[in-house]
């Protein structure tokens, strides 16, 4: 491939940027087992408190959703090709893994 002056460099420097880019956001948006762990401590303790202020019906309604989320993220992540207990952690950091961001 031929290289231009002026379009090379800027072409580089443009891929350089949005490699840059790139790397900031997996940074944001990565999530890892601690924060999955205190994902599931929070989510127990909302649990709890629908438990004890709303009774027993809205605690199951609300775990209820929670293992629903679970279900559907192992789906998504054995349909995307993870099998084993590399599928169960991945559904469980899709599932929790939001609590670093608090």
């Amino acid at each position: 491939m031929e290289k231009h002056r002026g379009t090379g460099r800027e072409a580089n420097a443009y891929e350089r940027v949005l490699a840059e880019d790139r790397r900031v956001v997996r940074g944001t948006f990565r999530v890892s087992v601690g924060g999955a762990h205190a994902g599931l401590a929070v989510t127990v303790l909302v649990v709890s408190l629908f438990a004890v202020v709303g009774g027993a019906l809205w605690a199951l309604v609300v775990s209820g959703v929670v293992a629903f989320a679970c279900v559907a993220a192992l789906f998504l992540v054995v349909h995307r090709g993870r099998r084993g207990s590399a599928a169960v952690t991945r559904a469980y950091l899709l599932t929790f893994g939001w609590a670093r961001w608090l």
